[in-house]
């Protein structure tokens, strides 16, 4: 397709912005939240609508657009936690020894949570609501905080009973965004690759992009697939499903065109590397037309034909024809099985419009693969738990830290009721604190900026604002926070801490001064940088197990890979859980680089161990492609023998057992002859460029510790 006007970029790049699944979940969060507070309005009147608002408020911090299954247990145990830690804050109003003991409770509830996972980490910070919001409005006796109580648990039934209508009604819309989500930061990798191609770019700095977006690509397929492969197979989920299937199916293409990249960079000639850029970047935005066309619909969505893109296929062509014209047929014969994997990567792009374009009950059958393997499986309460709660685990360590750190904010407050509220800094402290050292301090950068600014909003708006118009502020920020909250934390903390003090400001007129909240905020990141440092749990402890992981991982997909006929449930499980260590360990990398006394000699290795990883996997997706392809040519008497003795070294140099295969086997077997078009030796070829990268990343691993 040629490259859109001004005057049709425009609308798509509105688009993008706009028609995001974060941003409609945060309006659809803040909608849920009005028509809470203006029924408990109506029906409680304004003096007991404040606390069943209360309820909606805490309860709506875990609401996240996930399979339904999932939000109704997140829902209900939200209920549960926030009614019963606003209760036994109520009840403890007055007795400062039974209010820290409810402190440490809820703080080592908060810290446990947020082990388990994304979704229990809502469901923490829902629970540390509750208790902040009832400390800074105490109930005078008992029978005030059961009706409180019940006033919360009203509101909280009555957000989750919206919660759940809506999601029934918009779950279709629900799965179309997550599937949006993922063909925008499929485009997003698709630029940064078109990097690796691009002789103006650096090398490291353009493997770095990639393996950043990467990254972001592998969670949101994750997200994607537990929305979209959960649930009975309508008609309109099916669509869902067929499309996700095709975009894995185009990730896929892309992934394995990036397998001679380091050698195509020491290309002397550099026009024909120019062209796989632009390519990269001219299906980059054809992706993310797709993906927008899902979303917006005003969104231009490409044409079948465009998508193959031929004027650039025809220069392509036409730079390869000048450099074998220039004597560098070597350097033209390297390119052209880039030049083909590109060519199958705009084909998958158009099956996917294809796929796109199916109206729900028009959809193919679905392959014999089961949807539910793909889908983050329930975790064990128990095993989980005790495995937190062992002495040298990282999660249990943060967990002594935090509390200590929430014990001592709260003994602050005890000391100096006059000067701090300790519930600000309770919140400031949970809010900030990771059990990764990199993320807090990210986290306590974002929150001071972000605390400022709401601080400095509050100041302006609360002099000019009507008494009930602050409750509109409240429910636009509470949207604000849900939609960026995993996203970008200083825009959240800027409309957490606008949404609190204008709470706090209709709870209590004139009592919560913005100088106060900034003292507030400053005590709680400096406890929390400071015990960040107790039982500290580096990341460059999970070194070690990380690359452990990765190599298993890697043998498990080279096993799978490198055969004529793979099982293709087994294959796409065992691609994924590569992928998905590979981003565990670029994820850790990139913290591990925040982190004090870092070993530069180290951090180096382990970016050199990622090139190596990134490089096999894209050989190995090269080679399942190349059988897919070109399997009818292959023979099975020929080809099958030589997969299996190169699985079988391939296995050998990843396993931290046994001899290393000697290198460059495939010699015996043909080097000579390698210019040969045939199937079986372009087989050989990439067989051969398979050997050399598993013993790199094997000398990597060895080199750490793995």
């Amino acid at each position: 397709m040629s490259a859109p006007s001004e005057i049709r970029t425009l609308p798509r790049r509105t688009a993008r912005l706009i028609f995001r699944h974060h941003l409609e979940n945060g309006a659809l969060v803040s909608a849920r939240m009005a028509l809470v507070v203006f029924a408990a309005w109506l029906v409680l009147g304004e003096a007991l609508a404040v606390y069943a608002a209360i309820g909606a408020l805490c309860l709506s911090v875990a609401d996240q657009p996930i399979a339904l299954a999932s939000r109704i247990r997140v829902l209900v145990a939200g209920i549960a936690a926030g009614g019963t830690i606003m209760l036994l804050v109520g009840l403890s109003s007055g007795n400062a020894a039974a209010l820290g003991a409810v402190v440490l409770g809820v703080s080592l509830y908060f810290a446990l949570a947020l082990a388990f996972g994304r979704q229990m980490i809502t469901l923490g910070v829902s629970g540390i609501l509750a208790m902040i919001i009832t400390m800074a409005i105490p109930a005078p006796d008992p029978a005030t905080a059961f009706e409180r109580c019940g006033l919360f648990l009203s509101g909280g039934l009555t957000y989750a009973a919206l919660a759940l209508a809506t999601g029934l009604i918009l779950g279709d819309r629900v799965r179309a965004m997550a599937l949006n989500e993922v063909l925008l930061a499929l485009a997003g990798y698709l630029r940064a690759r078109a990097d690796l191609y691009d002789p103006g770019v650096k090398r490291q700095k353009a493997l770095a992009g990639v393996i950043e977006r990467h990254g972001a690509l592998m969670e949101r397929l994750q997200t994607a697939r537990d929305l979209i492969f959960t649930g009975r197979p309508t008609a309109h989920r099916r669509r869902w499903i067929h499309a996700m299937l095709a975009a894995l199916d185009l990730y896929e293409a892309v992934l394995s065109s990036d397998s001679d990249w380091e050698t195509l960079r020491e290309a002397p000639d550099t026009r024909a590397l120019s062209q796989l850029s632009a390519l990269s970047r001219a299906l980059a935005d054809d992706v993310e037309e797709l993906g927008l066309s899902i979303a917006a619909p005003a969104a231009d969505e490409p044409e079948g034909a465009a998508l193959r893109h031929p004027d650039l296929m025809a220069a392509l062509d036409a730079a390869l024809a000048r450099m074998k014209e220039d004597g560098q047929a070597e350097g033209a014969a390297t390119l052209a099985p880039t030049r083909t994997k590109m060519a199958r990567a705009l084909r998958r792009a158009e099956r996917l419009a294809e796929a796109l374009r199916l109206p729900p009950g028009q959809t193919p059958d679905l392959p014999d693969v089961a949807l539910a393997a793909f889908v983050q499986p329930p975790f064990s309460w128990r095993e989980t738990l005790r495995g937190h709660l062992a002495p040298r685990s990282p999660s249990g360590r943060y967990a002594i830290r935090l509390t200590l750190a929430m014990m001592t904010g709260y003994a602050i407050t005890v000391a100096l009721p006059g000067y701090v509220h300790g519930g600000w800094i309770l919140l400031t402290v949970a809010l900030i604190m990771r059990a990764s050292y990199a993320v807090t301090r990210q986290r306590r950068n974002d929150r001071l900026v972000g605390t400022l600014l709401g601080c400095a909003a509050a100041a302006v708006l609360i002099p000019v604002l009507p008494h009930w118009a602050t409750v509109g502020v409240v429910i636009l920020g509470l949207g604000i926070v849900n939609a960026f909250a995993t996203t970008n934390y200083r825009v959240a903390s800027f409309a957490a801490s606008l949404l609190a003090l204008m709470l706090l400001q209709y709870l209590e007129p004139q009592t919560y001064f913005v100088a106060e909240r900034l003292l507030d905020t400053l005590i709680g990141a400096g406890l929390s940088m400071t015990f960040a440092r107790v039982l500290p749990s580096w990341e460059r402890n999970d070194i070690p197990r990380l690359v452990t992981q990765l190599a298993e991982a890697d043998r498990t997909f080279a096993d799978q890979a490198l055969r004529l006929a793979p099982e293709d449930q087994t294959y796409r499980l065992a691609r994924k859980a590569a992928l998905d260590r590979f981003t565990a360990l670029a994820t850790t990398v990139r913290r591990l680089s925040s982190e004090p006394d870092r070993e530069n000699r180290r951090f180096v290795a382990l970016n050199e161990l990622l090139a190596a990883d990134y490089l096999l996997a894209s050989d190995l997706a090269s080679v399942h492609a190349m059988i897919q392809a070109r399997g009818e040519e292959l023979d099975p008497a020929a080809a099958t023998p030589l997969l299996e003795e190169v699985r079988e070294g391939v296995v050998r140099s990843l396993s931290s057992a046994g001899p290393r295969p000697p290198t460059e086997t495939l010699r015996r077997r043909g080097w000579f002859e390698l210019h040969d078009p045939s199937a079986l030796t372009a087989l050989r070829r990439r067989l051969l460029h398979i050997e050399h990268s598993a013993q790199r990343l094997a000398a990597q691993v060895d080199r750490l510790g793995g």
